[in-house]
């Protein structure tokens, strides 16, 4: 589930970065027509969703078993729980 999380919260990024700017442009420049309909909202789904693909691939990558390893599932061991291991 924090998958999921963590690849929504990288796709929402660019638009999040793109809200804070036009605030920020909007009180230095004293320009109160920047609306956000006039967003870029093409770049901003391929920048997300750029990002969301890139989360994944490195999440993958360091969350991966390495070849030739097998999962131990937990075991009740004399009234104790043993936590499940991969070997």
């Amino acid at each position: 589930m924090a998958r999921y999380f963590f690849n929504f919260v990288f796709f929402l990024m660019p638009f999040a970065t793109y809200w804070v700017f036009m605030l920020i442009s909007r009180r230095a420049e004293n320009r109160p027509d920047l609306k956000w309909e006039d967003a870029p909202f093409g770049w901003l789904i391929v920048a997300g969703l750029a990002l969301g693909v890139g989360s994944m691939l490195v999440m993958g990558v360091y969350t991966a078993n390495t070849a030739g390893t097998a999962y131990e599932p937990a075991q009740l061991i004399d009234g104790e729980i043993q936590p499940g291991t991969v070997r």
